[in-house]
């Protein structure tokens, strides 16, 4: 019962009233203090009567207080006998609270498919708990997790958080962990690649081991490497980026014996290797409207770096004045062709023909240049079938894909992508239009070898592309795309053709005609083929527990394929089709969850400590027993012990309902003020009467 006040003024009124009554209650004391007593006691009832309090009494209705068990359902918790340890765990503290009295139970789970947040879970779980009746909380997990951060801050809670870590406490892990592993790399230069193999025991304590292991290294998924690594040391490598483009990085390390998982003994590294600029050499045989085409489009591209020479005098035209003194600056043959060929990445020949600058020895070099790698582009016209083509040079001609046959076929034409070039990444799928624009010229020749990507009138070659050993070769059979360029009889896809001529080339890896990716969205799978083939034998695919199965794949367009596989577990796979291998992950490749395996109390007992709770290991092998359950009514003492755990007496209750009744009646408060005014007039009567009369 609690004293509420019901005035009939408002406040400042009852103020007001009341700094009067003081006022003329003080006076009466000083001129009389014993009927100004009584005044002042009238006055006090006039203000009481005006304030009208009430006795308030709320009907309330007990509430049990409520305990909470968050049961960790990770895959972690799937290893070993931890689930069957949590649902033990659960059933005994079930019973135990429940034959407590005035208790509520609550028992939720969840789950961390990648990673595991039980702090995060928490506040989930006290969400929708009036913290009033919050008595403790009791989480069943193996400690594993990363919000630790979180948990060694204060979340505000007045009732102890109690860690029930299972596992064994027989259990081992040996895993590999990437200490230094940089994602991006320059082509042609060596990335630093450094790991560490770690065996562990309970609360990820080192085993003590001064035993080596064997660590197998795998490049694309092929095996490079087996050698055996000191255990607990940091051990590196220098790994080759010599292609452009994604190279997968695999580390394996052999399983220990009885370890409780082999999940973690295995780290991918996939890199990125970029080219610092890409380096190309372009020669000019003679000025031609086309020749500003192949020069604007490669001075545009920001990350290549253009060299430029342009042979202005023909040979024919001879007036005797030497060379040194018509050329800006003499043409560098020899260092360009011998010293330092192998640094370009692309060498095109633009209407070049034989001028005796070159000479058999920088023609071989070429040769050389790509057999070992490089790129090679002849963009020919009618010089090509001359007594000074570059066809006539016998050693050029092997990595040529085609040989002169007859004089330039001189009317008009459109050129067409051949049923090889539908499939082909370099000609597939060019911008399309109504029709493409006419070209005037092009070269007959006598394919040998490559592929015919593009064709002119009777499928006359015009773009034929060859892979000549480690290089590559082109050989463009007109000299007229400039007519695009300039719009021509509304022109073409000038830029983005011989963009993607160029790239193929220097092994750009999104135009490889035979290509195999893994890719996913959600819980499927998607392999993606390209293949210049149009059937392919099934796709090996290995699963991240190391099963295999063989899947189809359907063409959806020309020379592209794929397949989905749906409902799949997450975690690593690897594809396999012929030579070509690609990894791919549903979730991560290396999800936290398999990363830490062993069970620890140490990560989260600051969750525990700061909350007034305990850290109770119930794992199987052991002598730990689950804690018993005390009831306490004091907060503020101990809140756990070595074997019990206590949850908080919070006597909670709800209002019902709220009932006022007057301290007393209006008549009564009248009655004071009339009693104690009538006494002050009485006291002030009977000295008047007893007053001495003055002398007369």
């Amino acid at each position: 019962m609690t004293l509420a006040f019901d005035p009939y003024l408002p406040v400042w009124g009852l103020a007001l009233v009341a700094l009067v009554c003081v006022a003329f209650a003080g006076l009466s004391i000083w001129y009389n203090w014993r009927s100004g007593a009584l005044r002042a006691l009238a006055l006090a009832g006039l203000i009481a009567l005006l304030a009208n309090p009430q006795l308030r009494e709320a009907e309330k209705t007990p509430l049990d207080d409520i305990a909470i068990i968050l049961v960790d359902q990770s895959l972690s918790q799937t290893l070993e006998a931890r689930t069957t340890t949590s649902e033990e765990a659960v059933e005994r503290l079930t019973q135990e609270i429940e034959n407590l009295n005035n208790v509520e139970l609550r028992v939720s789970e969840f789950t961390g498919s990648e990673q595991t947040r039980l702090v995060e879970a928490l506040q989930t779980a006290l969400a929708d708990t009036p913290r009033a009746r919050l008595a403790g909380v009791f989480i069943i997990t193996d400690g594993q997790g990363v919000d630790k951060e979180e948990a060694e801050n204060s979340l505000g809670l007045d009732a102890p958080v109690h860690l029930l870590i299972t596992g064994d406490v027989r259990e081992t892990d040996r895993k590999i962990t990437l200490v230094n592993a940089p994602r991006y790399g320059i082509m042609r230069q060596t990335v630093r690649v450094s790991f560490r193999v770690d065996d562990l025991g309970i609360n990820e304590e080192p085993l003590e081991t001064s035993s080596q292991v064997v660590v197998t290294l795998r490049v694309d998924g092929e095996e490079v490497l087996r050698e055996r690594v000191p255990i607990g040391t940091d051990v590196g490598f220098d790994a080759p980026l010599n292609r452009p483009g994604r190279t997968v990085i695999e580390l394996e390390t052999e399983a220990r014996e009885g370890e409780i998982t082999t999940r973690n003994n295995i780290a991918v590294l996939p890199i990125t290797a970029i080219r610092d600029r890409l380096r190309v050499l372009l020669i000019s045989g003679e000025p031609h409207p086309g020749e500003r085409v192949w020069r604007n489009l490669l001075k545009s591209d920001p990350a290549v770096d253009l060299v430029h020479f342009t042979i202005l005098r023909p040979i024919e035209k001879n007036d005797g004045t030497p060379i040194s003194e018509l050329a800006l600056i003499p043409f560098p043959q020899d260092e360009l062709f011998i010293d330092k060929l192998s640094e370009f990445d692309l060498l095109i020949f633009d209407r070049y023909k034989y001028r005796g600058v070159l000479s058999s020895f920088h023609f071989d070099n070429i040769a050389r240049f790509v057999d070992e790698g490089g790129g090679v582009l002849i963009a020919s016209g009618p010089e090509y079938n001359s007594a000074l083509s570059l066809a006539s040079r016998r050693n050029l001609t092997f990595i040529l894909p085609a040989l002169p046959n007859g004089p330039a076929i001189e009317h008009p034409f459109r050129p067409e992508v051949t049923a090889l070039g539908d499939r082909h990444p370099v000609t597939a799928g060019l911008p399309e239009q109504e029709f493409w624009g006419r070209w005037l010229r092009i070269m007959p020749v006598l394919k040998t070898q490559g592929q015919s990507l593009m064709a002119g009138p009777d499928e006359e070659p015009l773009l034929i592309l060859n892979r000549v050993g480690e290089g590559r070769v082109g050989l463009f059979l007109s000299d007229h795309p400039w007519l695009w360029a300039r719009g021509f009889d509304g022109g073409g896809p000038h830029a983005e053709l011989l963009r993607r001529i160029a790239h193929w080339l220097m092994k750009e890896p999104e135009l490889e005609e035979e290509a195999l990716s893994l890719t996913s969205t959600g819980n499927t799978l998607i392999i993606n083929r390209r293949s210049m083939s149009e059937a392919l034998e099934p796709i090996l695919l290995t699963h991240p527990d190391g099963s295999q199965s063989e899947h189809d794949v359907v063409e959806t367009e020309p020379g592209r394929f794929e397949t989905r596989i749906n409902n799949l577990p997450r975690g690593l796979y690897r594809a396999n089709s012929g030579d070509l291998f690609a990894i791919g992950t549903i979730g991560l490749a290396a999800p936290p969850e398999f990363q830490d395996v062993l069970s620890t109390e140490l990560k989260y007992s600051a969750l525990a400590e700061n909350s007034g709770g305990g850290v109770f290991s119930i794992r199987r092998g052991g002598d730990d027993v689950l804690p018993s359950i005390r009831k306490l009514r004091n907060a503020a003492s101990a809140l756990a012990g070595p074997k019990w755990a206590g949850i908080i007496e919070r006597d909670g209750a709800r209002i019902d309902r709220v009932k006022d009744k007057p301290m007393a009646p209006p008549i009564l408060w009248l009655m004071l003020i009339a009693g104690a005014l009538l006494a002050a007039w009485l006291i002030e009567s009977g000295r008047r009467r007893h007053r001495p009369e003055s002398n007369q």
